[in-house]
């Protein structure tokens, strides 16, 4: 018996990859197509996101990846190539100067899969920007929006979307710190948080209503907001976040009927109007000393008294949070959100000499659409350049096919609620 056990233990450690037969797994390497319309963007994803990190980006959508009970169409060719460009300059170049490839590669979604029409959820009246699937797909809607000149709407509905769903993956791989779920503990509107007004939620301590639906959403758009909201909107959300806000049933039917009435009024004791999915009308202003008539009741120097009677201050209570996120990424991933923030906001906006952002007609001055210096590109142009440059390895015949135009879709108008 026992010579039988060596024998077997022997015939065990003999064994090789050889010894088991050919793998049952397709183990080619299958090379691009150079005479494909698609090859230059194929090379630069497979170059740039699945070769360093290990990623999928893909652009060509895949229904049986998407959500099949929704009419979705894939993204446009040319507009597949800024968005995956942008990907590239705004979120992964960045993450890897501050933060490391070995934390890219740890922690980065395996699929990245961009889908050119927009997700709408009809019975909810909102809208889905994006999905993160157990820390290993990202799903990006409304490619064929992506507009680079608009920079305040490319963030809202893109990069936003990108640093919340990635929140997500890394709140999935080191949970945030317990405390953050107590600061707005029995403020949470996971229902109602969709007819409920920026402003208002600023007030109650949340940096977007969506951020009110739950304290998991909550952590992500704090991160989130502070990356790709420029100085300007930041401060103005930590403004409004510094009063109370009420809402009040109001006569008007129409927000035209409302706007008509109220014109020429400080938009300070009258906030704005607003039709609830159900039709109710409300409007939504700051929390002023009223008298018995409602009327507005001014100090000796004829000033707004403003009522803080909840105990809730919006401003603090963000910092605070934002604090806790900070702390959180820095202790579990090694990086400053700090430092992310500041490198986002100049890549996208001009600067001077002493490295502060140019400000003009009261807004950042957009260096996407600007020629970048000693040429006439602009930027945009130029990081589109590190795709076509690909276009040099295809045959002379179908290099001259690049400009040949995608047909262009048309999709339905946003609605005013979204989600992540």
């Amino acid at each position: 018996m026992l010579l039988a056990v060596v024998a077997l233990l022997t015939g065990f450690a003999s064994c090789s990859d050889d010894d088991l037969g050919p793998s049952i797994f397709d183990t080619r390497e299958y090379p691009l197509d150079r005479t494909t319309y698609t090859f230059p963007l194929d090379t630069f994803v497979k170059v740039n996101f699945l070769e360093p990190y290990n990623v999928r980006y893909m652009y060509k959508m895949e229904d049986i990846g998407s959500d099949m009970k929704k009419n979705l169409v894939p993204a446009r060719y040319e507009q597949s190539m800024k968005l995956a460009a942008l990907s590239k300059y705004l979120w992964y170049d960045v993450y890897k100067m501050y933060a490391g490839d070995l934390f890219l590669k740890q922690n980065s979604p395996r699929i990245i899969h961009v889908i050119g029409s927009k997700s709408f959820n009809p019975s909810q009246g909102t809208e889905t920007l994006g999905v993160a699937e157990g820390g290993v797909k990202i799903t990006l809607y409304g490619a064929n929006e992506l507009e680079e000149s608009d920079i305040a709407f490319m963030n809202k509905y893109f990069f936003h979307v990108m640093h919340h769903e990635f929140g997500h993956i890394l709140d999935q791989t080191k949970i945030h710190p317990t405390n953050f779920n107590t600061i707005s503990n029995g403020h949470y509107n996971p229902l109602g948080w969709t007819d409920t007004p920026d402003s208002v939620s600023n007030g109650s301590g949340f940096v977007t209503s969506y951020a009110s639906s739950s304290y998991s959403e909550d952590l992500v758009e704090v991160s989130s907001t502070y990356i790709t909201a420029d100085t300007l909107q930041w401060i103005n959300m930590l403004n409004t976040a510094s009063y109370e806000w009420e809402m009040v049933d109001t006569e008007y039917r129409s927000e035209d009927e409302f706007e008509s009435a109220v014109r020429g009024a400080m938009r300070d004791t009258v906030g704005y109007f607003k039709e609830s999915a159900s039709g109710d009308c409300k409007i939504y202003r700051k929390v002023c000393k009223r008298d018995g008539d409602d009327h507005v009741v001014l100090d000796e120097d004829g000033n707004i008294q403003w009522v803080h009677d909840s105990g809730v201050n919006g401003k603090e209570i963000i910092l605070e949070k934002l604090d806790i996120v900070r702390k959180w990424l820095n202790d579990s991933f090694g990086f400053s959100i700090d430092d992310i923030r500041r490198e986002v906001q100049q890549r996208q906006y001009e600067t001077d000499g002493k490295g502060d952002f140019i400000i003009k007609d009261g807004q950042l001055v957009n260096r996407l659409t600007r020629p970048v210096e000693g040429t006439d590109s602009t930027l945009m142009q130029k990081l589109l350049n590190e795709i076509n440059k690909y276009s040099e390895l295809q045959p002379q015949s179908h290099q001259a096919s690049q400009s040949i135009s995608v047909p262009s879709c048309r999709y339905c108008s946003m609605h005013s609620s979204t989600t992540k």
